[in-house]
This record gives structure tokens, sequence and C-alpha cells, in this order.
């Protein structure tokens, strides 16, 4: 055999063997993915689902619960242009009941990268994941243009909003506060939200909070209640932040 046609059959084979591993991609089952990848991962949390369906490329986990704790279903499409980057790329959707974000994720082995999160949720789900010992109202809206990270450096890169309208916190019944938005950027590893309150606020807020991967936090702000604000509000201020000289409270907290 001459080596043009070797080269020939060579090519040929190449084809076939990328036809097959695409066809096994595609018809491979989302259920036997998810417990291959389930049974792999070693996540600080237990994550179940009450059903898998679709096919690995394009699937749906529905009542899925994160420490026994509802959280809803995700459904996902797979971006194999990311593959050629050595990178996982996924476009997922998450919904529970009226609440839904839709996010770009991209995956590698020592990093992260998420762009275009957007959607809406209901702040009372905050206070449920996180086991806050207040209770939240409002809507919080997310418009996220990327968020970057790696395990090197931390948060390297981010751009985008989160807003809360109609925000209220306490107990044993939220008291109502205003509105608010939180612009974001990463520096020094850590991911910033520099909060600014809308007109009419009943708790005026400015300043900033920063979260670092390696678990460290650090909230700055300065707080002022308007004349008509909720008495409770008022005491709640001066308990938790220093007042100052021109009447306004201080807030800063740091810990791990």
């Amino acid at each position: 055999m001459n080596r043009p046609a070797a080269k020939r059959i060579a090519a040929y084979a190449g084809l076939l063997l990328a036809v097959y591993l695409a066809a096994l991609l595609l018809l491979f089952p989302a259920d036997a993915g998810w417990r291959l990848a389930e049974a792999r991962m070693n996540l600080p949390v237990a994550v179940t689902a009450d059903s898998v369906s679709g096919r690995i490329w394009n699937g749906q986990a529905d009542g899925l619960r994160v420490d026994r704790d509802p959280v809803g279903s995700v459904a996902w499409r797979l971006q194999p242009a990311s593959l050629l980057r050595g990178r996982l790329g996924l476009r997922l959707r998450w919904e529970s009941g009226n609440d839904h974000l839709d996010a770009s994720v991209r995956l590698g082995t020592r990093s992260a990268q998420a762009a275009d999160v957007r959607g809406g949720l209901g702040a009372e789900r905050i206070q449920a994941w996180f086991d806050l010992p207040l209770l939240l109202d409002g809507q919080l809206t997310l418009d996220v243009a990327h968020i970057r990270w790696s395990a090197d450096a931390g948060f390297t890169d981010a751009g985008g909003a989160l807003l809360w309208a109609g925000a209220g916190a306490g107990l044993p019944r939220p008291v109502p506060l205003g509105d608010y938005r939180a612009d974001l950027s990463a520096t020094d590893g850590a991911l910033l939200a520099r909060i600014d309150s809308g007109p009419g606020a009943a708790l005026a807020a400015e300043g900033t909070a920063s979260w670092h991967p390696a678990g460290e936090y650090h909230v700055d702000l300065e707080l002022s209640a308007a004349p008509d604000a909720d008495r409770n509000l008022v005491a709640a201020i001066d308990n938790i932040a220093q007042r100052q000289p021109d009447g306004r409270h201080r807030l800063q907290l740091s810990g791990r």
C-alpha cells in the first residue's frame, strides 16, 4: 500500500471514530451521566435529584435537593465549542416556582466562568438556603455579564449588578427597607459589591461588601434611617452599627 492510500485510510478511520464518539455523546442517557458524575464529585453538600431525563448533551434534573432541601430543577445544554479549549461549557436554566435563573458556564480543571447570568427570585429563598436568623422580603434580580474564578487567584474578573426591590428584613416580620443596587467587581481575589440605596429608602445604605473564596468577608456600610422609619429598624441600627458625628451609622464587619 502506498503512502497516499494509507493517509486516506487513516483519515477515513479518524472521521469514523469522531462520528462514533459524537453519536455516543448524542445518545448517552442523561441519568447515566448524572450517576457517573455524582459518584465522582467531592462536593461539600449532598446534591440529589428525583428524576433525570434527556441526553447527556441536553437534559434536565427535576426535584433537586441540596442536603435534603428542595431547590427546584435544572436544565442544561452542552456547548461543544468549549471542549476545543479544554473546558466543559453548559447553558443552564434553574427554575423553582416563579423563580428562575439562566447562565452560560464554562468549567476548567482549576477555573470557572459564568456569563449572562440573568433572572429573578424571591428574597425569602435566600433566607431559606442560608438559614439566616431573620425573615427577608422583596424580589432579587440578577443581571451579571461575567464572573471569572481560578483556584490560584480567586475571583479575577466580575461585572454586572444585583437589584433588590421592595427589600425587607427582620423578626417577627420583615420591616420595609427600600430598593437597593449592588454593582459587582473583583479585587485582590475577592468578589466586591458596591451597594447603594434607591431614593426614599427607609434605610439609606452606601458602601461595600466583599467575599473571598478563602472564606474572608468584609462589610463597610454607611447607614441612615429615614425620619418616618419603623422604630424597630432604628433600634436595630443603634445595636449593630456605630453612630457617627453627623447622625448616620457605620457598620463594619470582618471575619471568616
